[in-house]
């Protein structure tokens, strides 16, 4: 019998309140013309509860690669043995270093140390909820993912859909959407996508790919992908590898790589409703974490908060209410002993 492939977890996190990072960055920003909001690297205190949710939900993950600039929280254990803490300069090129953007960071994953082939990548507002299993992830060696089309959205100039247009220009110079859709029909005419499905119909009649429906959930990869992109299109990413900040004009990002696998047909179709992506200030994500209603959750920040750490505190304790065990990911804590002075 065929042992099953080992899958590595990938999170990336930045501690925005750390002073020497933000010095770091202020020295970068001022020739900066790119996104530099406060929500880009806000931390919102629950990167433990993500380990929690790992030990419980995913125990039989190989590695977690834990990406920072040199920061970890002080209540890390470094010593867990799947856990590899790895800096920018650990697979980053250095000439595209440092880098205030998540674009370049991403586009290098498949330059990790020993990363397995098949991965799955997590922003670090992405949790798990329920247990899930590698087949949730990868079947015969194969993402698991909804190839839903759907238009792209724009609504200012600084907006997500700019970066996602230039993936599209890269996506319909390799793939014909007739023919990819033709080799293997039933992997977009499929009856898990539910009603999201009618989006892929409503865009059949047009010759180019328009867009995908993106999930906003931890995205399983093939690091061949990445090697694939790169071999094609060199220039274009070592071009947004140099943007320290994100630019939205002329960046793509890894969702190129996940459209890539689209485009050959290489995924087996999965539920876009093994998730939910809800906005923080939203009603229904506190009691949608208390009652894990999904298996994953993406929890989006926003420039709207007014009470920043009363809202922190509702979504913490939530968290706290449905992991509350220490996990081996996090260091013992020291106890005072000793009388009273």
């Amino acid at each position: 019998m065929k042992s099953r492939a080992e899958i590595d977890f990938v999170i990336m996190w930045v501690n925005g309140n750390d002073p020497i990072w933000k010095e770091k960055k202020q020295r970068y920003l001022p020739n900066a013309q790119q996104d530099d909001r406060e929500i880009r690297y806000r931390d919102w205190g629950l990167l433990r509860y993500w380990f929690r949710a790992v030990e419980q939900c995913a125990p039989w993950v190989r590695r977690i690669y834990f990406i920072s600039d040199g920061q970890k929280p002080a209540w890390l254990n470094e010593e867990h043995p799947q856990l590899r803490i790895t800096d920018h300069r650990d697979f980053i090129p250095l000439n595209y270093l440092p880098t205030f953007s998540a674009n370049p960071i991403e586009l290098n994953l498949h330059r990790l140390p020993e990363l397995a082939e098949q991965f799955v990548f997590f922003n670090d507002d992405m949790f798990l909820l329920q247990p899930v299993r590698p087949e949730d992830f990868f079947v015969h060696g194969l993402p698991v993912d909804d190839a839903v089309l759907s238009p792209i959205m724009l609504t200012k100039k600084q907006d997500i859909g700019n970066i996602v247009a230039n993936d599209m220009a890269v996506i319909n110079t390799y793939f014909d959407k007739r023919n990819v859709i033709k080799q293997a029909p039933g992997k977009w005419m499929n009856p898990r996508y539910g009603q999201k499905l009618l989006r892929t119909l409503c865009l059949m009649p047009w010759r180019h790919f328009a867009g995908f429906y993106n999930d906003h959930l931890p995205q399983p990869f093939l690091k061949q992908t990445f090697c694939e992109i790169w071999h094609q299109e060199a220039d274009l990413l070592e071009e947004v590898c140099t943007h320290r900040f994100r630019d939205y004009q002329r960046d793509v990002n890894q969702w190129l790589m996940r459209y890539w696998q689209f485009g050959k047909n290489c995924f087996i179709p999965g539920s876009p409703y093994r998730g939910k992506d809800l906005n923080v200030l939203s009603e229904e994500t506190v009691p949608h974490i208390l009652k894990r209603k999904t298996r994953m959750i993406c929890i989006n920040d926003s420039d709207e908060i007014s009470d920043f750490a009363k809202v922190r505190e509702n979504v913490e304790h939530a968290f706290q209410q449905i992991f509350p065990e220490r996990s081996r990911f996090e260091k013992e804590e020291k106890r005072e002993t000793g009388g009273h002075v």
